[in-house]
């Protein structure tokens, strides 16, 4: 293989890599562009994950040259990964939700109101106290993806083993031993960038809720698919550790992001999505 195929395939493969439900980008970035809520806050969140993971891909494929391949694709890496990528998840889903269920309220009213405004004040603090109890609407800032990319980046699937077992040792010199993991990043990053898109934009698209409502079901849904799919990550990364997965039919990556999407990130944002239905109807019989 030519130095220019190596690249030219990596960066097919990074394409696949990003448009393929994969364990190590689509529960990241769907987290965090479904909690912007945007169109633009998925790009970030694609551009931010996939910047950070480009880095470390580079970093690898160059020490993929220098022959470490054997030592970075052992078994255990992957578990690793797993269960460092689920803490770092789960510690910013547990920040995000402790940050929009504690707000400072003024629950007394404040102490220069009169006394015959009182019960005006509780009345609607009241009110304000019950929609933020039960609803958020701070999202998980996009720029956190950074430091999940680059955790996210020692994960190896079929493709990146591509890039640092056949790719990176054909270019010939050390000098170039980086540019498959370049090639590979950026595929990654143009299909992760579009994608992020899709799911950011996607929360818009229903005519049925109000801004503040889009808001509020994508950063309460994108701290809870943080959270619990970080608590998800950890297990399965003791499982890989303990050699469980070995046993499991398919790859153990697909079994990975179907659980993430079955049993996390569609609950999480249908159990969102009702609650803040039910504090609207709330709201709206008691005015």
């Amino acid at each position: 293989m030519t130095p220019l195929t190596a690249v030219v395939y990596s960066f097919l493969f990074g394409l696949l890599h990003g448009v393929l439900p994969d364990e190590h980008t689509w529960p990241i970035t769907f987290s965090y562009a479904i909690g912007g809520a945007s169109g633009r806050e998925g790009v970030k969140a694609g551009l931010f994950f996939s910047a950070a993971f480009t880095v470390q891909r580079m970093l690898l494929s160059e020490a993929a040259y220098l022959a470490l391949a054997p030592f970075l694709l052992s078994t255990s890496i992957n578990g690793i990964v797993y269960f460092v990528v689920g803490f770092a998840m789960s510690a910013a889903g547990a920040l995000v939700l402790r940050k929009n269920r504690y707000p400072h309220l003024h629950l007394l009213g404040h102490h220069h109101d009169e006394a015959r405004d009182m019960g005006r004040s509780i009345a609607v603090i009241s009110k304000h106290h019950h929609e933020t109890t039960i609803t958020a609407t701070e999202p998980p800032p996009a720029k956190w993806t950074i430091v999940h990319g680059f955790i996210a980046g020692f994960g190896f699937g079929g493709f990146s083993l591509f890039v640092n077992t056949v790719a990176a040792p054909a270019m010939g010199s050390a000098w170039l031993g980086f540019v498959p993991g370049l090639a590979f990043g950026l595929g990654t990053m143009i299909m992760l960038v579009v994608i992020g898109y899709v799911f950011g934009a996607s929360m818009r698209w229903s005519h049925l809720l109000t801004e503040e409502e889009i808001k509020q079901i994508g950063s309460k849904t994108g701290g809870r698919t943080l959270f619990f799919g970080g608590i998800l990550f950890g297990v399965f990364g003791i499982v890989t550790l303990l050699g469980w997965d070995r046993n499991l039919p398919v790859d153990a990556g697909y079994v990975l992001i179907g659980l993430f999407m079955l049993l996390v990130a569609v609950p999480a944002f249908v159990y969102t999505l009702k609650e803040v239905l039910a504090a609207r109807h709330d709201l709206a019989n008691n005015p």
